[in-house]
């Protein structure tokens, strides 16, 4: 299958954005536009008659991918960043660089996760716990600490994927139930159609009989007033 100008700008588009992904470019307004952009341009990829499915998937999948990536920068929480990214999935292709990307955040994000816990936490844990208790002790408390927050988040995050999962079955159930009504409906549809054209074709015929049954009446008619008018004439003959 030949390649369009279209796909072409979707690869070139989706690289210069991984690219930018990858290299923490600053300009995050531009890498939203582009995102956004070829989001787009894979919407008008899709409505051709005869568009690369595998390509297709693959494409969306590496921007569902950058979208995700970019949420996560948004973030503030170090903890929330890191769970949100450990949530995306990488693309299982040679072009794609998505693993690299997400490896590189994983360790900025690591990184803030332990400053912040290192920076701001051990001070707390310091003024709350006996002034000769041994440091190696408060951070294996922060780590369990950390550990237990990150258990918390993730488990929020699975309920709300089962919320989705939920709602995404009920609103499936609710389309399907919608599409045999209309099923039923077309196929009412259809034989009240068939009822009506087979009518037409009884009343074709029907007003076919009567032009000709009228016709008939016509001729009788037209030879009785001839037969009349021959008896008159005879009868006005003999007398005269």
């Amino acid at each position: 299958m030949a390649i369009t100008r279209l796909e072409i700008d979707v690869k070139r588009l989706l690289s210069v954005c991984e690219e930018m992904a990858q290299n923490n470019s600053s300009d995050d307004w531009r890498l939203s536009k582009y995102i956004e952009a070829v989001s787009e341009m894979i919407t008008e990829l899709i409505k051709k008659s005869d568009p690369d499915k595998d390509a297709i998937n693959q494409y969306t999948k590496r921007m569902e991918f950058l979208k995700g990536f970019l949420n996560t920068k948004d973030i503030e929480n170090p903890e929330k960043k890191l769970v949100a990214l450990e949530m995306l999935e990488p693309v299982q292709e040679s072009n794609s660089r998505s693993k690299d990307i997400k490896q590189k955040y994983k360790v900025t994000y690591t990184k803030q996760l332990r400053d912040e816990l290192l920076g701001n936490d051990t001070n707390e844990f310091r003024s709350s716990r006996q002034p000769d208790v041994d440091s190696s002790d408060n951070l294996d408390e922060l780590l369990r600490h950390h550990q237990n927050k990150q258990e918390s988040i993730a488990e929020e995050l699975i309920a709300i994927t089962r919320g989705l999962r939920e709602h995404s079955e009920l609103a499936g159930k609710i389309i399907k139930k919608d599409i045999e009504i209309l099923e039923k409906s077309s196929k009412g549809m259809d034989a009240n159609f068939e009822n009506l054209k087979r009518e037409e074709q009884r009343l074709s015929e029907f007003v076919r009989k009567s032009t000709w049954r009228c016709w008939i009446w016509v001729l009788a008619v037209a030879m009785v007033a001839i037969f009349i008018k021959m008896i008159l004439f005879i009868k006005v003959t003999k007398k005269s």
